[in-house]
């Protein structure tokens, strides 16, 4: 055996399951008996998102932009109102590396997968810095050694020696929850939530009671007074919060396949998304408001991020025994959520992704400021136009119809083969959708900031909304002009084994269990067919 054979031996997935170039068992629709999430699972899931540090940043970061805390609150809520929308994963207990191909094709989806991956490298390289800073934060309220810890980075590193320490520790610690399987995270997403929750509202409350109030940024904000400046803070704030959290609705359907029942999901993410999705970050911004009353500016001491708070309060009163306790035990809380959120958010979402690109070697456990809400926005300007697609393609061109093992059969006889593997009409809508406003986020660059024009800066902010609008009408109308094979199409028997009885009664599809006269691979209906 060669060389390459070797290597591409060992590195090949083992087990049943078959893997190969399109499918592994992270892949393929779940079977009844992994589908074992409730109403109360997806609460806890999605909280990971809201009950946590990002929860207080994510909303708090918009003070810094010279919004007023009431101001801020409402943008919040506007931005959760329009996340609400209902995924398929439950529904056909696929995720979104499957998904990706009956909009854009069995080869033309490595495109948005390997662009979901990386924004999830990112943006786990975003929380595990804040982790990194949790971690510090928490030695150093045990150990005065730590805290007094001589920094040997240059200021070009962005970071202290200890704070490098304390991210090197904080990934350690995700590595062993990246081996647990999604379908048994359920309870650990349980106490994740309720730690997480006393935590962050007892901060809030604890910086509230010490200022006499929610401090001074209630009603007024750090800079901005009125006119088109704060038209533009306020579009800049949503598109801020849709941003933070877009990354997570793109790994929806990768979570709500887990569903006993479709359905089950949906009470579970519109509680946490409107309840959670508000409610901490109100405490932040409260917390944070009465944190500039006591310790200075919200943007030059970065008080919208909390590790930034509670380092404060060991930098201004060490040697007293109550900080010390008070920082450890919301430094370990806080831990904890940021913990929950890598690994599921990104860790795994990511991993599901990159099984998707290379299934036969990854699955799951392999894979697994001003610049700070910059960033946020450049996530919505590059996935909404993603997520106009998904969404038109599922429920007004499918009419939510999939033909499952068309989605695994990499030839011209699949409906989702289109042109040589590619779908040309979710391609085309995604870029009109995204081009327009990729000339701002130039403006990302410190170092070329002030040489982009403030218009193209600010078409960026309306990027998601936007962007959104344009890829759906475009998707649409494209289909309709030319309308790809097999619309209305799927598969009249249970190949894969993932319905139950009643949901295959309601599908109109027969499982493998019962002896009624089936042809294979036939489809039901044949309306739409080319």
């Amino acid at each position: 055996m060669g060389v390459w054979s070797s290597i591409n031996a060992a590195l090949q997935l083992k087990g049943g399951g078959g893997p190969n170039h399109w499918k592994n068992l992270d892949l393929t629709p779940l079977p009844v008996d992994l589908r074992t999430w409730k109403d109360l699972d997806f609460v806890g899931l999605w909280s990971t998102a809201f009950v946590t540090i990002f929860g207080w940043q994510g909303v708090s970061a918009l003070l810094s932009m010279g919004l007023s805390v009431w101001q801020a609150i409402v943008c919040n809520f506007v931005a959760k109102l329009i996340q609400i929308a209902v995924v398929i994963g439950a529904v056909w207990h696929i995720g979104f590396s499957v998904n990706a191909r009956q909009s854009f094709g069995l080869r033309g989806s490595y495109v948005p997968l390997i662009i979901r991956v990386c924004l999830c490298c990112v943006w786990f390289g975003v929380q595990a810095f804040t982790g990194g800073q949790l971690v510090s934060t928490l030695l150093s309220s045990i150990f005065s050694g730590y805290q007094n810890m001589e920094n040997t980075l240059p200021a070009s590193a962005s970071m202290t020696t200890k704070e490098f320490i304390g991210l090197v520790i904080f990934n350690i610690i995700c590595i062993p929850f990246l081996y647990i399987p999604p379908h048994k995270l359920r309870i650990p997403f349980r106490y994740t939530l309720t730690i997480s929750a006393i935590t962050l509202i007892g901060m809030s409350i604890g910086l509230m009671a010490a200022a006499g109030g929610a401090g001074p940024l209630v009603h007024t904000g750090v800079t901005v007074n009125g006119g088109s400046q704060l038209g533009w803070a306020w579009i800049h704030g949503i598109t801020t919060v849709i941003g933070g959290t877009v990354v997570g609705s793109t790994s929806q359907c990768d979570f709500s396949r887990f569903a006993r029942r479709p359905g089950n999901q949906f009470k579970g993410q519109i509680f946490a998304l409107l309840f959670f999705g508000n409610v901490i970050p109100v405490f932040g911004l409260l917390g944070t408001s009465a944190a500039s009353k006591l310790y200075g500016d919200v943007t030059e001491l970065v008080l919208w991020n909390p590790p930034n708070i509670i380092q404060t309060w060991l930098d201004r009163d060490y040697h007293n025994p109550k900080i010390r306790a008070a920082t450890f035990f919301v430094s370990l809380g806080l831990t904890c959520s940021m913990v929950a959120i890598n690994t599921v958010e990104n860790g795994i979402s990511g991993g599901m992704d990159a099984a998707g690109l290379l299934p036969r070697y990854i699955n799951i456990r392999r894979a697994k400021a001003t610049t700070f809400t910059a960033v946020l926005s450049s996530f919505g300007v590059i996935l909404g136009p993603l997520i106009a697609v998904f969404t038109c393609d599922y429920f007004f061109v499918r009419h939510q119809k999939v033909k499952l093992t068309d989605l695994f059969q990499p030839s011209s006889q699949s409906i989702y083969w289109f042109w040589h593997g590619v779908n040309w009409r979710g391609f085309l809508s995604w870029l009109v959708g995204t081009a327009p406003f990729l000339p701002g986020l130039a403006s990302l660059n410190p170092k070329t900031a002030d040489n982009i024009p403030i218009g193209l800066t600010q078409a960026t902010y309306t990027g998601f909304l936007c962007g959104y609008v344009i890829s759906f009408t475009l998707h649409y109308v494209l289909n309709k002009v030319s309308p790809p094979p097999g619309l209305g199409a799927f598969d009249v028997t249970d190949t894969f084994g993932t319905f139950s009885y009643e949901e295959a009664e309601k599908l109109g599809i027969r499982t493998l269990e019962t002896d009624m006269p089936y042809e294979s691979g036939a489809v039901y209906p044949n309306k739409g067919l080319e």
